[in-house]
């Protein structure tokens, strides 16, 4: 098995701990988080003595209570080898892309650096981030059930019908805030961001909508190619899909035929065939898995 931490497919929290450029103090703890994939190794960077209380529990009026660690932050090792700074640079640029379309209101913040790995043998430059750490709920496009999808989403922590109410309306406006920002940049640059995975997209108790997979934007074109990401994927159109279900499901709106970007990409011919390049990258997805492993 290779030693390259960027094509290891797991890489544990104590591992982490031992790399060459992570100053190892005994303050905090790394534990993978359960998003780690493709792209990144992610880990919760938690404080130690919030772990112990986790594990071994405190004593609170008589009753032992094991109150779940909080990460301060969300450490990020980016798989991507670069050949050079420059595009280490444009990675970077990227984000920066996506922080001033989207705001620090829908995205999750992040410090991007530059470390130097020496883990594989040789001195190798290797992207990471420290990012905001977002608490809340998923919203999963792919599994929106019913118009109260909102409502049912925010009620077991709210009893009160007239503060759901406004949570909801809070949360409904906040997603058209963000659906109109994305598409501002994409008229803006031509590029969007990836919207399509599980857990991309975080609400949070107070109704604020945060993108949290901030290193993945890609190019889009308006017009008959289906363009790819760098894993193989059709993240665009499945981007723009998404958006369409956040304005038809969540804030109940028609989607007009005369929509340039839905119409374009919406089209059922265009939608079958990436149903078809969905089905190729998972295939070879399971293979680089099990291959990995």
């Amino acid at each position: 098995m290779t030693n390259d931490i960027r094509d290891q497919a797991y890489l544990s929290g104590s591992a982490v701990q031992k790399l060459n450029f992570v100053n190892d103090s005994g303050r905090y703890i790394f534990r993978k988080h359960y998003r780690s994939g493709l792209r990144s190794h992610i880990f919760e960077i938690l404080m130690a003595e919030d772990v112990l209380k986790e594990t071994y529990g405190l004593d609170m009026d008589g009753v032992r209570m094991f109150p779940r660690a909080k990460p301060k932050k969300m450490f990020r090792i980016l798989r991507n080898k670069f050949e050079n700074k420059e595009e280490i640079f444009y990675e970077i640029k990227k984000y920066h892309i996506l922080l001033k379309f989207l705001g620090p209101g829908f995205i999750a913040e992040s410090d991007e650096f530059i470390v130097d790995y020496t883990g594989a043998g040789t001195s190798q430059i290797v992207l990471c981030g420290l990012q905001e750490y977002i608490e809340g709920e998923m919203l999963d496009p792919w599994r929106l059930f019913g118009e109260d999808y909102l409502r049912d989403l925010f009620k077991f922590n709210i009893h009160d019908d007239s503060q759901l109410q406004t949570l909801v309306r809070k949360a409904q406006k906040n997603i058209a805030e963000f659906v109109k920002r994305t598409r501002q940049m994409i008229t803006d640059t031509g590029h969007i961001p990836d919207l399509a995975g599980v857990g991309n997209l975080i609400l949070t108790p107070d109704g604020a909508l945060k993108l949290v997979d901030i290193n993945n934007i890609v190019k889009i074109k308006l017009d008959d190619s289906i363009l790819i990401d760098d894993k193989g994927y059709p993240s665009c159109d499945i981007s723009v899909e998404v958006l369409s279900i956040l304005e038809r499901k969540i804030l109940q709106k028609d989607i007009h035929t005369d929509d340039p970007l839905y119409r374009l990409f919406l089209s059922p011919e265009r939608k079958k065939k990436v149903k078809a390049l969905e089905k190729e990258f998972y295939k070879k997805f399971y293979v680089d898995k099990a291959w990995r492993s």
